[in-house]
């Protein structure tokens, strides 16, 4: 117990340190995987063999993550790519780490003057190399923390910055159920792009998935955004000031996940905040839904995820595990 009260205050003490206003390096909050995506994009309590969790919450390492490597890659909004990468190995007496990468790419863009006169075209993109490191000092309770480089460039203009993660699990085996909370992208730049720095997109998560025992169903509920409650845009699609219940649901994720234990699963998820936001007026468009499934093929783990934005706007993401130990497709 002494060792969670230390750590809250750690915690506590990352919350203080949080800046507020105009933020960078928003392709630090895209979801990390195929499977988050289709989990609602916010999932930071799945505690399983997928070590693409651990990039976004690092207490999430454990035994079965150890010599997982896991790829993904999306073909994202507006020509846009991105994917990650991601290894874990597990060191015994309750020690783990995990290597991982994260790129956006988002290809040619026209390059105009003043007046709107196109000028030839420039690239950009984002990059972050990170590491991360877990303990489970107790059989319930794992804690984590994990630092990334980040690297971007706009044409000509180039960025650098330092972010951590930090985060603590509590997983109750006999209950099939995990609890987590995690604070993402603290930090600050290194080099500016004109010689301002600007906050990164810090976010605070809390996270809980339970398999069900009447059905094989897993259910994930996060709480994303904690550290600001009025994350909302200021009016509803019927050009109405948004109110409380509004504010309050856009902090929600939901997701499900069918036969999580086995080798075929089915996944369904809802964003509030994206489904509120990329709502058309007297349209159906189902903004916000996710869906898509996971199949296991001995050592490899293929996963898909069908993203709804926008009547014109979607995204298809895929992802590619494979267990590299020596047990595999045993």
């Amino acid at each position: 117990m002494k060792k969670i009260v230390i750590f809250s205050l750690f915690l506590s003490g990352i919350v203080s340190y949080a800046q507020t206003g105009t933020n960078v390096y928003p392709f630090l909050n895209i979801p990390v995987s195929a499977r988050q995506a289709a989990l609602g994009g916010d999932a930071i309590s799945i505690r399983d063999h997928d070590v693409s969790f651990a990039i976004a919450n690092p207490a999430l390492l454990n035994k079965d993550s150890d010599k997982q490597l896991s790829v993904n890659a999306a073909a994202y909004l507006a020509d846009s790519k991105y994917g990650t990468i991601a290894y874990a190995r597990d060191f015994d007496n309750g020690h783990m780490a995990t290597v991982n990468a994260r790129y956006m790419t988002y290809g040619s863009i026209p390059r105009t003057d003043e007046s709107g006169e196109q000028n030839g075209e420039f690239k950009a993109s984002d990059v972050a190399i990170g590491a991360g490191y877990a303990y489970q000092f107790e059989e319930d309770w794992t804690i984590g923390g994990g630092i990334n480089f980040i690297t971007s460039k706009i044409d000509n203009y180039t960025s650098s910055a330092i972010s951590g993660t930090a985060g603590v699990t509590y997983h109750n085996k006999k209950n099939k159920e995990v609890l987590s909370l995690v604070m993402r992208n603290f930090g600050f730049q290194l080099k500016s792009f004109n010689g301002t720095r600007e906050n990164l997109p810090f976010r605070i998560d809390l996270g809980y998935t339970r398999i069900l025992k009447v059905i094989p169903l897993a259910v994930t509920i996060t709480a994303h955004d904690l550290q600001q409650f009025d994350i909302s845009s200021e009016y509803n699609v019927n050009g109405q000031e948004v109110g409380f219940g509004r504010k309050l649901a856009d902090h929600f994720s939901i997701g499900a996940e069918l036969f999580p234990e086995k080798g075929f699963n089915i996944r369904l998820g809802y964003n509030a905040k994206r489904g509120n936001e990329l709502a058309v007026a007297d349209q159906r468009n189902f903004s916000g839904l996710s869906g898509g499934f996971g199949i296991k093929l001995r050592r490899f783990r293929i996963d898909y995820a069908h993203i709804r934005y926008h009547n014109s706007s979607n995204v298809n993401q895929i992802g590619v595990s494979m267990d590299l130990s020596s047990h595999a497709g045993e």
